[in-house]
């Protein structure tokens, strides 16, 4: 942590622990609000706000589970259909319609923090119609483009979209058919942060159709709002429209929004219709970087795909099956399939639904996919393999969940891996699963250094008369809230920091910290692993009692057990020199410093190693 403390005879500066559990009312000079609008708006069509509250890092800060983001305008002449943003662990964003005023200034306020953007009307603006197929080999749009038809990019091609650019494309009320844009070229969208490209429908009533990307070259997208699309032919899982689809092509997303693709999100007629964010084709290759996905039919759903998925939001996926996150199938050769630094937040089925292929989920959240049946899942396998790093999977109705084969058994085993991950307030944590379609029982859970805490079943399966021992599961060096034989588990409680604000790091003197496999890369200060997802953050040290003793000088040494700390001397708080390290086995210990007296003053600082 490199965090020093100086003491000078008998003074001493002491150390607060760092405040882990966040609500709106902990945010400050560390954090900041992220307001994401176009810089122009047509008063008839709905707008995406996004809102991120963001720590040091520039990143948003996953510990705030859960925050309202309050809209105002400074115009009073100026109505919001809605003034809230709902957050899920830092990032959010609703679809709203302005009306009347002109130019104003938004705000959007989370605890005392607040950003602004000034946005302004577009009424009057002219806007250039096009369709049918872009001539020679090359189209710049910008200013406010209208599709009046079916646009194709043919092969060769380059559509270059550049910032602060509004794309509105004529919807039809229900459909096929509906404008769509074929991509057998190249598209570059090349919005910005302060300037984003939008793509959307030109009536608040109607929806537009999709983007195929069908044997295209690579495409990007960056900083683009990809909203009220779905009018088109229904097809794979739900049977429901892609917005997105891309066929033996490559496509990047960076920082983008593909959101609103549900006519109506919880209950009522047409009840999560028309459309899901995507689905790929065989041999696409997709990327989401920074991106938010929210409020369709489900999420990707991506078949001999590879997909790279980081710092990405799915969340508010909910309706009848399959309101997935996103659902990842029949992954070929080669090909490879990663989440990492993830949230999925929020629907009715499943987070990560993957089907026969190997799946890398690392550092990510899943929660609150819980919809109290079986049914319901953070992370559901079907054959292949799944490997879960370091993640957290909250509030779901089974956490993780393996099924085997289909109407008839199989003997390829379906692996399952779950290491340092925290599996809390589920109603079932691990669950190898049979059902009439994946009959089982060739389900392997390998699970290390985690904890498996609250619900009814901790550990199930439906192969074995009993879930302890159960042939299906391997538990190793882990907390389980019930008895499970196994090497180094515990039955204890892990001693959250603050679960009601479900911040399940682990507090000092935790039976789970330094209790991991020692077959495990250690800490990085050196320690054995923690069981969990955090590894555990030592309190900073401190000195005090500083004292000259038979011509030394010594100071106490206030510090967390079973750590290393380096202990530095100075006689003018400028150079600096580490004269020891000291291993504490009891709090407080004593440090003599052996080189004299020397100097007439001396400052000590300890830091925790290395």
């Amino acid at each position: 942590m490199n965090k020093w403390l100086s003491v000078l005879l008998c003074a001493s500066v002491l150390a607060a622990s760092d405040v882990l559990a966040l609500a709106p009312g902990d945010l400050g000079a560390n954090h900041e609000v992220k307001l994401f609008v176009p810089r122009g708006y047509l008063p008839a069509v709905p707008v995406l706000v996004r809102v991120e509250v963001r720590n040091a890092t520039g990143r948003p800060e996953r510990d705030l589970w859960d925050a309202d983001a309050i809209l105002t305008s400074n115009d009073p002449g100026v109505v919001l259909s809605t003034n809230r943003v709902k957050l899920y662990n830092g990032l959010g964003s609703a679809l709203i319609t302005i009306t009347g005023g002109g130019e104003f200034g938004l705000t959007a306020t989370v605890g005392s923090l607040n950003a602004v953007r000034v946005m302004e009307s577009l009424v009057g603006v002219p806007q250039t119609a096009v369709s049918g197929t872009l001539p020679g080999t090359s189209t710049e749009w910008n200013g406010i483009i209208l599709i009046t038809g079916d646009v194709t990019i043919p092969v060769g091609h380059t559509l270059t979209i550049a910032s602060n650019t509004l794309v509105l494309i004529n919807g039809v009320a229900s459909g096929p058919p509906a404008n769509d844009i074929f991509v057998n070229g190249r598209i570059n969208s090349l919005g910005t942060e302060d300037d984003p490209v939008v793509i959307t429908c030109s009536s608040a009533a109607l929806r537009w159709g999709q983007i195929r990307h069908d044997n295209a070259q690579p495409s990007l997208y960056r900083w683009t709002t990809i909203t009220r699309a779905g009018r088109a032919t229904g097809e794979g899982h739900t049977g429901q429209a892609p917005v997105i689809r891309p066929t033996n092509s490559r496509v990047v997303f960076d920082h983008c929004n593909l959101t609103d693709y549900a006519e109506q999100i919880r209950g009522g007629a047409g009840f999560g219709t028309p459309g899901k964010v995507m689905m790929a084709g065989s041999g696409a290759d997709v990327v989401f970087d920074g991106c938010l996905l929210s409020r369709a039919r489900m999420g990707p759903e991506v078949g001999s795909t590879a997909v790279l998925c980081t710092n990405t939001w799915i969340v508010e996926m909910p309706g009848p099956d399959d309101a997935d996150g996103i659902y990842l199938h029949d992954q070929l050769a080669g090909q490879q399939i990663r989440l990492v630094d993830c949230v999925m937040a929020r629907g009715d089925d499943d987070g990560i639904d993957t089907l026969g292929s190997v799946v890398e989920v690392e550092n990510c959240v899943v929660r609150d996919w819980d919809n109290r049946s079986e049914d319901a899942k953070g992370i559901s396998v079907l054959n292949g393999a799944t490997h879960v790093r370091r993640c957290v999977v909250v509030n779901c109705t089974t956490g993780i969940s393996a099924k085997s084969g289909g109407s008839t058994p199989s003997s390829t085993p379906v692996l399952v891996t779950i290491n340092n991950t925290t599996l809390v307030d589920n109603l079932t944590n691990v669950w190898a699963n049979r059902k009439s379609t994946a009959v089982g029982p060739n389900v392997h859970f390998n699970i290390t250094n985690s904890i498996l805490w609250g619900g009814l079943n901790p550990v199930h399966s439906d192969f074995e008369p009993t879930s302890s021992n159960s042939t299906n599961f391997t538990i190793v060096y882990c907390d389980i809230a019930e008895p499970y034989a196994g090497t180094g588990n515990l039955m204890v409680d892990p001693m959250f920091v603050n679960p009601s604000l479900r911040n399940y790091r682990l507090l000092p003197f935790s039976p789970c910290i330094d209790s991991g496999s020692p077959l495990s890369p250690p800490d990085p200060d050196g320690t054995l692993v923690e069981m969990g997802r955090w590894p555990f953050e030592t309190p900073r040290p401190t000195l005090s009692g500083a004292q000259l003793v038979n011509s030394n000088f010594q100071v106490a040494l206030n510090a967390y057990t079973n750590r290393n700390y380096v202990i530095g001397v100075s006689s003018d708080t400028t150079n600096w020199a580490d004269i020891a390290t000291v291993f504490q086995t009891n709090s407080p210990s004593t440090f003599v410093d052996t080189n004299g007296i020397g100097p007439a003053q001396r400052f000590y600082r300890a830091r925790l190693w290395p």
